[in-house]
């Protein structure tokens, strides 16, 4: 015994009873040509469902799908009339809100490039653009379904149904080939292994799989897309550097120095603006060099570490065309040079290096003012080596003797400068008769070379927090790892130190705003704090020199 009447309005737009500007009603199959409404009525032939409920045909409302948009909010009214007396009526208002869109819209690219939308499965391409919209058609021919959105390709509305089925392998299998392309694109990894990771995490269904092609059928087509944007490789270190190579990932300089040393000798140095900074201010300074990542046509990756925070920073990546003291020489003047430039002084307190006979006097020479400390895993590392060299590896692993004189060499780096030298000798002449004859070499050798070629204060680390250079030795096992082969291309490499950078960005906001750095090995921690208590006991005469030297040498390959 109702008439009902249904009204829609955008809350704080528009006025009841108008939809932008038409009035609309249940019993009105009218339209606005630019304003749909989301008002449908059925015959009145059908009942509708309404929360599971047979109603009759006018006592309800049914929303067309996609007509609202998101983050809107709707207000609907109904206008109840007695049928048998129109004075009595009854007016309802009910806010709704859409937070968001029922429909997914996602894009893709075309073999060809061009962006493509995917709604519900189904794929469309552009079909016209104006200043305010983007019209796109389905991609099937003769299909009459269009889409509407904005620039910004947020959907507007939809016109028209397909007549085919929706493309759910084929839009899959167009994802991957993006997903696949758009990595070959800007990955360095083998294409092999990014084809394998991408199906692995796809996870597909056997019938997707079915329709997946193998990567003998892709590789060719991919191999081209990547040398479309990667250059020539060079056969000589005479080569152009494409801008895109020359800056970091957010555009900021990163090639600041391209230099031709001597004829035939090129050095590269990169590093970016906040990297700079880090160094110039940075005090504690760390020095390597690596080879195994290093392009054809140089010698060496040398990367110069800083320390903030209790935590090591990459600064600088130096591709360099030797291992000479003028060119770390040359090195260290064009950085100083930068720092100038910048308003600042390059003039760290403490550098720490390994013991290359050409990198010592570069830095001598270049920072006269600086504590130049050598690694303690490198001193180590070299005492091994000439053992073995000498013939005496079995010795050291079945002769307990020779082996406990050998770790007391090895632990003569944690002594005060002043007690290094005297421990030596005594260690030299108290040693076994057996144990001297075999040795003879080793304690020639160290005497030489530890006690008159290199600085004691060099290789003494007693009282100093940092040991070791392993931040770098670290650091570059990591870009080993991410360049993934021998010597490969030039581009590889500065794509892959221009993601370096961006990590660099990341891990130092990270660390500046507090978060904490990755713990150290609880082994280490352990060893450290047996040291600490050594170091405790010698400052409180507790043990004599000769006593701290035996104990250390216990220390040395220690695990906890």
């Amino acid at each position: 015994n109702w008439n009902y009447e249904y009204y829609c309005r955008v809350y704080g737009l528009y006025e009841f009873p108008n939809l932008n500007g038409s009035l609309l009603s249940i019993d009105d199959e009218r339209t606005d040509p630019s304003n749909p409404s989301c008002l449908s009525n059925q015959s009145n032939t059908t009942s509708w469902k309404f929360d599971g409920t047979i109603l009759s045909p006018t006592s309800s409302l049914i929303i067309l799908a996609d007509s609202l948009k998101s983050n809107r909010t709707y207000q609907f009214m109904v206008q109840m009339e007695n049928r048998q007396n129109s004075l009595i009526q009854s007016i309802e208002i009910r806010p709704f809100e859409m937070s968001t869109n029922t429909s997914s819209l996602s894009t893709i690219y075309s073999n060809k490039g061009h962006l493509q939308l995917v709604l519900d499965n189904f794929v469309f391409k552009l079909n016209k653009r104006t200043e305010t919209k983007n019209y796109w058609k389905c991609t099937v021919m003769n299909c009459p379904v269009h889409i509407h959105t904005n620039t910004n390709n947020d959907l507007i509305n939809t016109k028209g149904e397909h007549n085919h089925f929706p493309e759910s392998e084929d839009f899959l299998v167009k994802k991957f080939r993006a997903v696949l392309k758009e990595r070959v694109v800007n990955e360095t990894i083998a294409i092999e292994k990014i084809y394998d990771e991408e199906i692995t995490k796809a996870k597909f269904s056997s019938d997707m799989l079915a329709s997946i092609p193998l990567i003998h059928h892709m590789q060719s087509g991919l191999n081209r897309a990547r040398r479309k944007l990667t250059p020539t490789l060079p056969t000589s270190n005479l080569f152009d550097i494409p801008p895109a190579y020359q800056t970091t990932a957010s555009g900021e300089t990163f090639l600041i120095c391209d230099k031709m040393i001597s004829r035939k000798k090129r050095m590269l140095v990169f590093s970016s603006p906040k990297q700079l900074q880090l160094l110039f201010e940075g005090s504690m300074v760390f020095l390597d060099g690596t080879f195994l990542a290093t392009p054809p046509c140089f010698d060496q990756i040398f990367t110069i570490h800083c320390l903030k925070f209790e935590s090591a920073f990459p600064c600088v990546f130096a591709v360099l065309p030797d291992r000479k003291k003028s060119t770390y020489q040359e090195l260290f003047k064009e950085l100083k040079s930068i720092a100038i430039s910048m308003g600042q002084i390059w003039q760290p307190e403490q550098i720490m290096s390994d013991f290359e006979t050409s990198l010592m006097p570069a830095v001598s020479t270049e920072f006269p003012m600086c504590v130049h400390k050598g690694c303690y895993y490198h001193y180590s590392q070299c005492l091994y080596r000439r053992i073995q060299s000498s013939g005496l590896a079995v010795d050291y692993t079945h002769d307990e003797s020779l082996r406990s004189c050998c770790k007391k060499l090895m632990a003569l780096p944690f002594l005060p400068v002043d007690e290094v030298e005297t421990s030596f000798y005594t260690l030299r002449t108290t040693a076994d008769q057996e144990v001297k004859k075999k040795l003879r070499d080793i304690f020639l050798y160290f005497d030489n070379y530890w006690l008159n070629t290199v600085p004691v204060e060099m290789w003494n680390v007693y009282g100093c927090n940092n040991r070791t250079n392993n931040i770098c030795e670290g650091y570059h096992s990591r870009l080993n790892r991410r360049i993934e082969r021998a010597h490969g291309n030039i581009w590889s490499f500065i794509k892959c130190i221009i993601n370096e950078e961006s990590r660099f960005q990341h891990l130092y906001v990270q660390i500046i705003t507090g978060a904490q750095r990755r713990p150290t090995p609880r082994s280490k921690n352990n060893s450290q704090r047996r040291i600490d208590a050594l170091m405790a006991r010698y400052k409180n005469k507790d043990i004599d020199s000769e006593q701290l030297l035996d104990n250390l040498s216990l220390l040395i390959g220690k695990k906890n």
